[in-house]
């Protein structure tokens, strides 16, 4: 039964983080959006994704090219997969090779896949602030990417984000950081507000939705923040949440002319400096990109992410 469950994980997992990688965009979302009609960014639109494996099984004789449904005879197991209800070893093996997948991206469906040791579900014990508002809303889907520089200190993060309304006529989602030298451009989904300042050292500038959310509705956020840090912030890119962050996606980059000499995986158990209160680690080899990465079904009353030494 340990096994069973495992494998059912191991595919659940396998399944939405291919859908997130699909989500993104890029290269695998431009394959299959040649297929696909106005398509939502927050969208995956499975039609589409049949097609682009349909033409890998032509090309590659697996599949006879008289066969003209195969597309639609698809639409089960593709569904399956990216629902996470199940896929075997032939469907991964599809997308890997039908995307082009990278190395690093099918090594990690592969290790979710095989229901991978790792917690993916991280609940911990960080209190809330006891004059918080009630909660308007829920992250659905989160993509973080941070890069630093050559000088060794941020110069950009790159966020998507899917974002679900709990109440009605939701106008803005305020996105937070920790320094005042930043520039934000929202590619998608709103309209930045200026820079403005929290509790120290948090600032903050509103993104304003197209227009405000309705209960359960949702929108696909797509934005930079340009950092221009007049001192060096602390060596780590750390996320915090309170209340449950679905499907998060985190990978810290470094300039090839500036690489950490050891860089770990962490869950802090507050906010305080990371050596003081990390509760879990795991010390990480970076891949060819000069990245780390690392995905999650689920955070909720925890503080997770990297930190590095020089």
């Amino acid at each position: 039964m340990a096994t069973r469950d495992r494998q059912v994980r191991g595919q659940r997992a396998a399944g939405q983080h291919l859908r997130m990688l699909l989500l993104r965009f890029g290269q695998y979302r431009d394959e299959w959006e040649r297929y696909a009609r106005d398509v939502r960014p927050d969208d995956v639109r499975q039609e589409a994704v049949c097609r682009v494996i349909a033409e890998y099984l032509y090309e590659t004789g697996e599949r006879d090219e008289r066969d003209t449904g195969l597309a639609r005879t698809l639409k089960d197991r593709v569904s399956r997969a990216l629902s996470g209800a199940g896929m075997s070893l032939e469907t991964l093996r599809w997308f890997e090779e039908a995307f082009s997948l990278s190395r690093h991206d099918s090594q990690r469906l592969r290790e979710l896949y095989r229901g991978d040791s790792r917690r993916s579900v991280i609940v911990g014990n960080l209190p809330g602030p006891a004059d918080a508002p009630k909660r308007q809303h829920q992250t659905a889907l989160l993509f973080e990417h941070h890069f630093i520089g050559r000088d060794g200190i941020p110069a950009r993060h790159h966020t998507q984000q899917t974002i679900r309304s709990l109440v009605d006529d939701m106008p803005r989602y305020q996105y937070r950081f920790d320094t005042p030298d930043v520039e934000v451009r929202v590619m998608r989904g709103g309209h930045p507000g200026p820079v403005y300042q929290l509790d120290d050292p948090l600032w903050a500038v509103d993104i304003e939705f197209r227009h405000p959310l309705r209960y359960d509705e949702e929108a696909y956020l797509d934005y930079w923040a340009l950092f221009h840090y007049e001192r060096p912030p602390a060596p780590e890119f750390r996320r915090g949440a309170h209340v449950p962050v679905q499907h998060l996606d985190m990978r810290v980059e470094f300039h090839k002319q500036k690489l950490p000499q050891r860089l770990w995986w962490a869950e802090w158990e507050d906010y305080r400096e990371p050596h003081e209160a990390v509760v879990e680690q795991e010390q990480l080899v970076l891949d060819e990109e000069h990245s780390a990465h690392r995905y999650l079904e689920s955070i909720e009353q925890t503080v997770v992410g990297f930190y590095w030494a020089w």
